[in-house]
């Protein structure tokens, strides 16, 4: 069955705080640790999910973080052939007037157990939920991701997140 130290055994919702402090039987604080699973290859990151549904860790509290080409649902920026990421940042710092409304309502997909609520499920989920979620709900999937990485137990990424200098910056790791 479950753990007993972290979010998954009491089926309450997870605690914002991000190291996830909690109560020893002896008073002492016991952290529960931000567990980083890289992967080569955004597929690999489904199979994994996948097997995580079928698992008692089902409902740990998870993310996962990928890249703009994967989780962009923009329709000029996803459908661009163009660089996916300059485009974002343009739409982000309102040039040319235009910004994007997705971002605006990231919020709409940044509390994980209002996603699982919304989906219909009440266990892991891959980057396809969470862009159809998206989609669904007008909100950026790519931001709502790295808003999730707060109160997930696990956090499933292409290696170079963890390995690149820049993007392990920008995203926190």
């Amino acid at each position: 069955g479950p753990c007993t130290d972290c979010s998954c055994s009491s089926g309450k919702d997870p605690p914002k705080d991000p190291s996830h402090p909690k109560k020893k039987e002896n008073g002492e604080q016991l952290t529960v640790p931000k567990i980083f699973f890289g992967t080569r290859t955004h597929k690999q990151i489904a199979q994994i999910s996948r097997e995580l549904k079928r698992t008692a860790y089902s409902s740990v509290p998870m993310t996962i973080l990928s890249s703009r080409d994967y989780t962009c649902i923009h329709p000029v920026v996803s459908s661009s052939a163009g660089n996916r990421n300059e485009m974002c940042v343009e739409l982000l710092e309102g040039k040319q007037g235009k910004s994007c409304a997705y971002y605006h309502g990231v919020h709409k997909l940044s509390e994980h157990h209002a996603l699982q609520a919304a989906q219909g499920l009440y266990q892991a989920w891959d980057i396809e939920d969470l862009v159809c979620l998206g989609r669904k709900l007008r909100a950026c999937a790519y931001f709502a991701a790295r808003e999730l990485m707060v109160g997930a137990d696990i956090v499933f990424c292409p290696y170079n997140y963890l390995l690149d200098p820049q993007i392990r910056d920008s995203v926190s790791v």
